[in-house]
């Protein structure tokens, strides 16, 4: 039989009943919030993934921007050796002229 001071150390260093009806309502409550908290990863998960292939579609989009600024780029060089070098012929071809003239005696209008 437990007698007057085993039952007064028990009560003082044992949970009662009731302390573990609380408990258990409190644990019920971290099992909500736990299975909440796991709904909302879950969604953060999800909206991270579309963040990542919205990404990648916009990277594609911008190597295909780039892809054509590079054709561009290569074709306004082009154009501009083009026109140097038509800018060299063209003074040539104004000396040549002016030779021509000077030679045979002609008058060239300026």
């Amino acid at each position: 039989m437990l007698t007057l001071a085993d039952k007064k150390y028990l009560t003082d260093n044992f949970a009662t009943k009731k302390e573990f009806v609380g408990l258990n309502g409190d644990v019920e409550g971290l099992q909500k919030d736990v299975t909440e908290l796991k709904v909302e990863s879950t969604l953060l998960q999800q909206t991270v993934q579309r963040l990542e292939q919205g990404m990648e579609r916009t990277e594609g989009k911008i190597d295909k921007v780039l892809n054509k600024l590079d054709k561009f780029v290569g074709k306004v060089a082009d154009l501009e050796q083009e026109n140097k070098m038509g800018a060299v012929t063209l003074r040539r071809h104004g000396i040549q002229i002016h030779e021509l003239a000077t030679a045979t005696g002609t008058a060239i209008s300026e």
